[in-house]
């Protein structure tokens, strides 16, 4: 009777895995609001990576403003330099505001306060496994969708404040080395075999 019974729990927590990754993949692949998509994967990373979640919290992220970890790869690039320029910050509150993150919200006052003091690389390492998490949900079409994605936005940034006359003339893209080695950085740990367990 017993084994009964263990076979019937794993069961409901195989459905319950399954049901905590189709909300998630639901709100993915419905362009939903950044808050949104952060709370199905905070409820997914709270049961599938405990310790993920935990280093998330240790860094001042909650409820309230986790949808900011989602826009960590932008504030990188936009510290890459040493310095966020006023474009630069132009550059990723239009990006948040695309996927629902307004002035005067939780995430929005979070990552103004990463824009104005650079966070720790810890919060950068944590934001690449979080989207890893997510990203493992999608078909491969679907991953390298959303990493192009991030790579538009962080090119968008890098782009914001660079090249001066060289720019303008069509010589320069207007991203720095620094930059161009985040981006490149983000990119490839995105693009590395899943996320870690």
């Amino acid at each position: 009777m017993s084994d009964i019974m263990k076979e019937r729990e794993r069961a409901f927590e195989a459905d319950f895995f399954r049901k905590q990754d189709q909300k998630l993949l639901a709100k993915m692949r419905e362009r939903a609001a950044l808050q949104e998509v952060a709370q199905a994967l905070a409820d997914k990373l709270r049961v599938d990576d405990a310790e993920l979640m935990n280093r998330v919290i240790g860094l001042g992220l909650d409820r309230e403003n986790g949808a900011a970890i989602l826009l960590a790869p932008l504030v990188q690039v936009a510290w890459a330099d040493g310095e966020v320029t006023d474009r630069e910050r132009e550059a990723i509150f239009e990006i948040a505001a695309r996927r629902g993150v307004t002035q005067g919200s939780p995430p929005h006052a979070k990552v103004d306060a990463w824009l104005r003091e650079r966070p720790p690389e810890a919060l950068f390492d944590a934001a690449i496994e979080v989207l890893k998490v997510a990203a493992a949900l999608l078909t491969p079409a679907e991953r390298e969708e959303r990493i192009g994605e991030i790579l538009a936005g962080c090119r968008r940034v890098a782009e914001a404040s660079g090249g001066g006359i060289a720019k303008k003339l069509g010589l320069a893209s207007g991203v720095s080395r620094d930059e161009k080695v985040a981006i490149d950085s983000i990119v490839k740990k995105l693009r590395d075999a899943g996320p870690r367990r």
